[in-house]
């Protein structure tokens, strides 16, 4: 199911389960993943391009998405001035240890640059001094007050949502 929320800079591809009966994707052969094991199990594939591109790759996964071979995808909804990116990037997502079944897909569909990255990667990258939240405040032109209140929060977020590693991982709101 393609859920295009037009107030979100992200357009999803998720099962219409996750949608309408709570069914969560972040899942290991069906058992739900605890925060630890998101960020060491979790990443997804990254494809770049254009948006329409992308809106096609994503009407392409989504049957491969609703039959669970895929967990699910997510496109920018627009180009992220801020990081100097000339396209848009979508994230297809999954265990590690379904990455290559999920690349079998990918390529199938045409995909041809691999790049992996695992979720853990990513928060590092949202943290004070991670490369995306430094690019985000420079690309802003926050003051210095802004710019720290902002690390600071960032760093709260993230203690709040993994503090517990053993808790079962409930997703971030995007």
């Amino acid at each position: 199911m393609i859920v295009d929320r037009p107030g979100s800079h992200f357009v999803f591809v998720v099962p219409a389960a996750h949608v309408h009966e709570r069914y969560n994707y972040i899942n290991h052969n069906g058992q739900p993943l605890t925060n630890r094991q998101y960020l060491d199990c979790w990443g997804k594939w990254l494809v770049f391009g254009q948006r329409e591109e992308l809106d096609l790759l994503a009407a392409q996964l989504d049957p491969h998405v609703e039959a669970r071979r895929v967990p699910a995808a997510k496109l920018d909804r627009k180009r992220i001035d801020e990081f100097g990116l000339d396209r848009c990037v979508m994230c297809i997502y999954c265990h590690v240890e379904e990455r290559e079944a999920v690349w079998e897909i990918l390529a199938g569909l045409g995909v041809r640059d691999k790049a992996w990255m695992f979720e853990r990667e990513t928060m590092e990258k949202w943290l004070p001094g991670g490369v995306n939240l430094e690019k985000w405040i420079a690309g802003q032109k926050l003051d210095a007050k802004k710019a720290e209140d902002l690390r600071t929060a960032a760093a709260t977020r993230f203690k709040q949502w993994f503090f517990d590693e053993d808790a079962i991982f409930t997703g971030i709101e995007q």
